[in-house]
């Protein structure tokens, strides 16, 4: 490889470290809340939408499943939810906590994994509380922080 070709491949790997280093360092963590309504619309699958800080109004469709833990009214929820923007943002998320079957109260924490554009490398965590109704119909608040 000839001299010239060695400087720029070198220029090139500094820009692009640089660059790299700039994306990474601008993510900040953040206060994030949330509210929103949902309905299931199957016995593991839902669609909702609500209204976010950093996501504005927002639809979302998430995949839970339902184990029985050692209180028979208590069901432990595992599953997957995302967000998406009205920029068509996304804004990927897992779930994991328990919806009381007799109550219909939900409380669950909400980690956030990624997604696309801003969120592409979003992380953080968030804890959701809300209720179930009978007929599927669920509402939410979520309240946490967001690293983006």
């Amino acid at each position: 490889m000839n001299l010239f070709a060695k400087t720029i491949a070198r220029l090139i790997l500094i820009i692009a470290s640089f660059v790299f280093a700039m994306d990474h360092a601008a993510a900040v963590e953040r206060p994030y809340s949330a509210s929103g309504t949902a309905q299931f619309t199957g016995p593991n699958d839902f669609v909702g939408s609500g209204n976010a800080t950093h996501l504005g109004r927002y639809s979302e469709t998430g995949h839970v499943t339902f184990a029985p833990t050692n209180d028979p009214a208590v069901l432990e929820v595992q599953g997957t939810i995302i967000y998406t923007a009205a920029n068509g943002d996304e804004l990927h998320a897992s779930i994991s906590g328990t919806l009381n079957a007799a109550t219909g109260v939900v409380t669950a924490t909400v980690t956030y994994v990624g997604g696309t554009g801003r969120f592409a490398h979003a992380s953080g965590a968030a804890r959701l509380n809300g209720s179930v109704s009978p007929t599927g119909a669920a509402r939410v608040q979520v309240s946490g922080k967001i690293d983006y």
